[in-house]
Parts: C-alpha cells; sequence; structure tokens
C-alpha cells in the first residue's frame, strides 16, 4: 500500500496552492459533514414530529375509549339494577297471586261451597235492548272453576222478580219466549257463553234476575249453583 507524500506535494505544487487545495478539501469536507448533519437532524426532526403526532392520538383515542368504558359500565350497572329490580317485582307479584288464590279459595268455600263440588260458576251476566219494543236480549257467561278440568253438562233457568199492577209477581224465562219447549242447556269445557231473546210483560217492571244452574259431569249431577243480578241494561245499549 503506497501512501501519499505531503512533501513532495508540497514542492510540486508549490506551498501557496498546496495550503489552498487542502483548505479547500478541509471546507468541502466540513460543508459535506454540516450537510449531512443537518439532513439527519431534519429527518429525525421530523420522525420525533410524527412520533408527538401518534402519540397524541393515541392519547385522545385511549380518552375516547375510556369515557365509553366508563359509560358503558355505568350501563351495565343501571341495567342490572334495573334486571334485579324487576326480578323482586316478579317474586312479590307471583307472591301476592299466590296469597290471592288461597284468599280465593277460603272465600269459596266459606261463602259459596257449590263450586268446589260443581266447577261451575256464573262469570257474568248483561241485559241489552233489542229493536223490537218490549224485547230483551241476556248474555250469560259460564266459566270452569280450576279444580275440575273436564266437560259439564246441564240446564239453566232464570226466573225475572218485579212488579205488575203494585203486586210482586215472578216471571221464568220459559213463560217469557216463544221457545218454551226448549230448555236453556250448556255443555262445555273451560267456558261457554249463552243467550236468549224474550219479552216482557206490558206492566211488569223487574227488579232482579234469579239464575240456577244443575251442573253434570256425564250423568253424574254435581250439584246447583244459584246467582241472583240486579235487573240492569247494558251500558252500551
Amino acid at each position: 500500500m503506497q501512501f501519499v507524500n505531503y512533501s513532495e506535494l508540497r514542492r510540486y505544487f508549490g506551498p501557496y496552492q498546496f495550503y489552498t487545495v487542502c483548505s479547500l478539501i478541509i471546507l468541502a469536507t466540513a460543508y459535506l459533514a454540516f450537510s449531512l448533519g443537518f439532513n439527519l437532524s431534519q429527518e429525525q426532526q421530523q420522525l420525533l414530529t410524527q412520533l408527538k403526532s401518534s402519540s397524541e392520538n393515541l392519547r385522545v383515542e385511549n380518552a375516547t375509549l375510556s369515557q365509553q368504558v366508563n359509560v358503558m359500565s355505568v350501563e351495565l350497572d343501571i341495567a342490572q339494577s334495573a334486571q334485579r329490580n324487576l326480578s323482586q317485582e316478579i317474586e312479590q307479584a307471583l307472591s301476592r297471586e299466590v296469597s290471592l288464590r288461597k284468599e280465593l279459595a277460603f272465600y269459596q268455600q266459606v261463602m259459596a261451597p257449590e263450586l268446589n263440588a260443581t266447577g261451575l260458576a256464573i262469570d257474568g251476566f248483561a241485559i241489552e235492548k233489542t229493536l223490537s219494543e218490549g224485547y230483551f236480549r241476556f248474555k250469560l257467561v259460564l266459566l270452569q272453576q280450576d279444580k275440575i278440568k273436564t266437560t259439564l253438562n246441564g240446564n239453566v233457568k232464570l226466573v225475572l222478580h218485579g212488579s205488575e199492577n203494585g203486586q210482586p209477581v215472578n216471571y221464568s224465562l220459559e213463560q217469557l219466549t216463544q221457545e218454551q219447549s226448549e230448555p236453556l242447556q250448556f255443555i262445555f269445557k273451560y267456558f261457554q257463553m249463552l243467550e236468549r231473546e224474550f219479552q216482557l210483560p206490558p206492566d211488569f217492571s223487574p227488579e232482579k234476575v234469579v239464575i240456577s244452574a244443575d251442573v253434570y259431569k256425564y250423568k253424574r249431577k254435581l250439584g246447583k249453583v244459584n246467582k241472583t243480578f240486579d235487573w240492569v241494561l247494558s251500558s252500551s245499549e
């Protein structure tokens, strides 16, 4: 490997030119080093700026996600609390229903013991006018009780009590209809509605309706059900 002989170069070019060239080389080297360093500094500055921007974006995104997580956590707590309250209300309602059923069964045994034997209840009764003068229509709803879940059958009798010419009088349904040969019968499971038209005598003022039903399970008689309703026309008329 051959080294440069600076003494020979200085004698060959002369001292002035030699030092001038050396100075130019040093200046060029310094300029290149400065340029390279400046470019590297700019690139690092840009990279640092990008990193700061990314860090700030990530910080904002993290704060947003944290806020969403907190909101969802609060909503979850509220939903769980509402679910617990709803479950408690349902349990209380079921408990009240059981208690009411027990009370109803007790009062039925005291006030209407025939319901336990027959399984039949007269659940609803309504009277309404027809378009014909002096004619009316009744609707009677029979309902099966919980204890007996089988087909019930039998017949129903209606008797209207009131006054006529200042005297107490009563009329059976057969006396007020043209279907005297056809008794009012029922056969059903769960419930049934019966209806029929009848005509009141001109001078008769009804006050109440007494309904009685003979209840059978197949051909075996279970008992008799009676219920009284005031004479009240349906409010829909």
